[in-house]
């Protein structure tokens, strides 16, 4: 059972709001995000008397940075002596008396109901325990009656099933008492939940910002406020989406959280890489000391993996000269090594509620060159990969692209730094008609009886089968050891290997591999590593 109470709430601020003062509507215009903060801009107009004129700006952020505090008069006889923020505890009470008292009745009742089961209940089990009792004496008398040729076998039974039934309806009684009394347990819980609900003060901290005019005459008077805010941040957020007339879409995002205690609204937003957090002091230098050991006459080479560092795909001729800026790998925002100032397109809602906001920045579109590869080392799948150009003349920040085609949502990937003009890649997701099995068929080692050189031979195996009724073209990259030092030796056998593969500084191995529908083939690769004497691999 439940019961509608109509409440009326009851409020104050401790310290309250200033008496007197003339109140300024100065909504939010202008916001800047940086990577861990945002600065607002706020600006109205208010009337003022000559003289002194305090005006009071409510709904600000409590968490507002005091010291970034800037108040200026952007129009108007008058000139800011003094802007100070304020803040207080507002607090809300619940006055509801005969909300109060309608629980504290209802909760009595429940109360009362409950007592009064519990007094049945502990009846109800004394007779059942009774009964138990004479069915137990009455079972032992009948053979001394028997024996005395006393009672029928049908005044036996009736008075049994009758002292039968009264138990049986003993306890049934004793255990819907039971099952009443948990259900008042729990609904006395509830109320007394309800009534200690009403006695609690709830707070919340305000702010508002107090400004300090001296104005020379009356008139309109237009008020600008700068401040920084914490508890806001941004980071890029993309969207790609390939059609089949192979043009990519490109929308570059932003994502946008706040919870600094006020809503933007309608506002223009800003979107800075600037690092203002970073300190401007250079790094201490320390010793470094050389040791001199001798010289060991064993050459010991350990096997690594290099990530092999790109600048790019490659950019059209930049007007006026000058190249692409290398990239940061920053924990935030990489803005390729220079600040970065994106606006967003019309207005924009915020509001503080922590939750992500998608706000749209530019879109591009360019034709793209689509082919399938495949790198069987990593995943024995081929992806369709798509180069495309970006054409805008803003850059595209690293982060997360959403990728789409025209049947719909494909996944997720990552992009790096992309420069105006700068090509770039995305991969739109596997080919499930293209099966891929990697196989390492042998390993052979041999002592060269002249040179002593050690040459190890090694053949990998790629099994490559396309299922569907079309045919298909694959880029199958594999990858072989590169040397650096002179005592270790990598050749590719171009005789064994099959096809005419492209072999980069890298040590990458490219093949054009042509699939016939419902067909399949078969790639060789075959290398050696020939060691120095005394060159050990690890």
């Amino acid at each position: 059972m439940s019961t509608e109470i109509q409440t009326q709430g009851v409020e104050r601020q401790e310290p309250p709001l200033p008496t007197g003062a003339t109140p300024l509507d100065a909504p939010v215009r202008n916001v800047t995000l940086l990577e861990d903060r945002a600065q607002v801009s706020r600006q109205g107009t208010v009337r003022v008397r000559a003289g002194q004129n305090r005006v009071v700006l409510v709904g600000i952020a409590p968490v507002l940075q005091d010291v970034s505090l800037r108040a200026e008069v952007l129009s108007g006889p008058a000139r800011v002596a003094d802007a100070r923020i304020r803040r207080a505890v507002r607090i809300r009470t619940a006055d509801k008396p005969e909300a109060a008292r309608a629980l504290e009745e209802r909760m009595r009742g429940l109360q009362r109901e409950y007592g009064q089961l519990l007094e049945d209940q502990v009846r109800g089990r004394m007779r059942f325990e009774r009964v138990g009792n004479m069915l137990e004496l009455g079972a032992g008398e009948i053979p001394e009656d028997a024996g005395w040729g006393m009672g029928t076998a049908s005044q036996w039974k009736d008075t049994f099933e009758a002292m039968f039934r009264r138990s049986r309806q003993l306890r049934e009684e004793v255990l819907q008492a039971s099952f009443r009394m948990e259900q008042l347990a729990e609904e006395v819980t509830a109320i007394a939940r309800q009534r200690q609900a009403m006695d609690r003060v709830e707070h919340h901290v305000v702010a508002w910002l107090e400004v300090d005019l001296l104005a020379s005459a009356d008139g309109e008077v237009e008020v600008r406020i700068d401040y920084v805010v914490p508890n806001a941040m941004w980071r890029p957020l993309h969207s790609a989406r390939l059609v089949e007339s192979g043009q990519v879409r490109f929308t570059a995002s932003a994502a946008v959280w706040q919870d600094t205690g006020e809503d933007w609204k309608d506002v223009d937003l800003q979107f800075s890489t600037a690092r203002s957090s970073l300190g401007i002091e250079p790094p201490l230098l320390s010793d470094d000391l050389l040791n001199v050991k001798k010289k060991n006459e064993t050459v010991l080479v350990q096997a690594r993996q290099v990530a092999v560092q790109k600048t790019g795909l490659g950019s059209a001729p930049a007007k006026g000269g000058g190249g692409a800026p290398s990239t940061v790998d920053l924990p935030g925002v990489d803005d390729g090594g220079e600040t970065r100032n994106l606006k967003a397109t019309g207005k924009n809602t915020v509001p503080s509620d922590g939750r992500p906001n998608v706000v749209p920045l530019f879109t591009f579109e360019d034709a793209a060159r689509s082919e399938l590869v495949a790198f069987p080392e990593l995943e024995a799948k081929a992806f369709l990969r798509a180069v495309a150009r970006n054409t805008s003349p803003a850059p595209v920040l690293a982060g997360p692209v959403e990728l789409l085609r025209d049947n719909g949502f494909v996944g997720w990937t990552q992009t790096l730094f992309v420069a105006p003009q700068e090509k770039f890649e995305l991969s739109f997701g596997p080919d499930d008609a293209i099966r891929i099995q990697r196989e390492d068929k042998k390993h052979r080692e041999e002592v060269d009886p002249v040179s002593k050189w050690t040459e190890l031979t090694q053949h990998r195996l790629l099994y490559l089968s396309n299922l569907s009724g079309e045919a298909r073209t694959v880029t199958v990259t594999e990858r072989i050891p590169v040397a650096e030092i002179e005592h270790v030796k990598v050749e590719l056998d171009t005789k064994k290997t099959t096809g005419e593969p492209v072999l980069d500084e890298n040590g990458f191995v490219t093949w054009k591999v042509e699939l016939p529908a419902n067909g399949h083939t078969t790639l060789h690769l075959w290398f050696r590593m020939s060691m120095a004497p005394g060159v050990q691999l690890s």
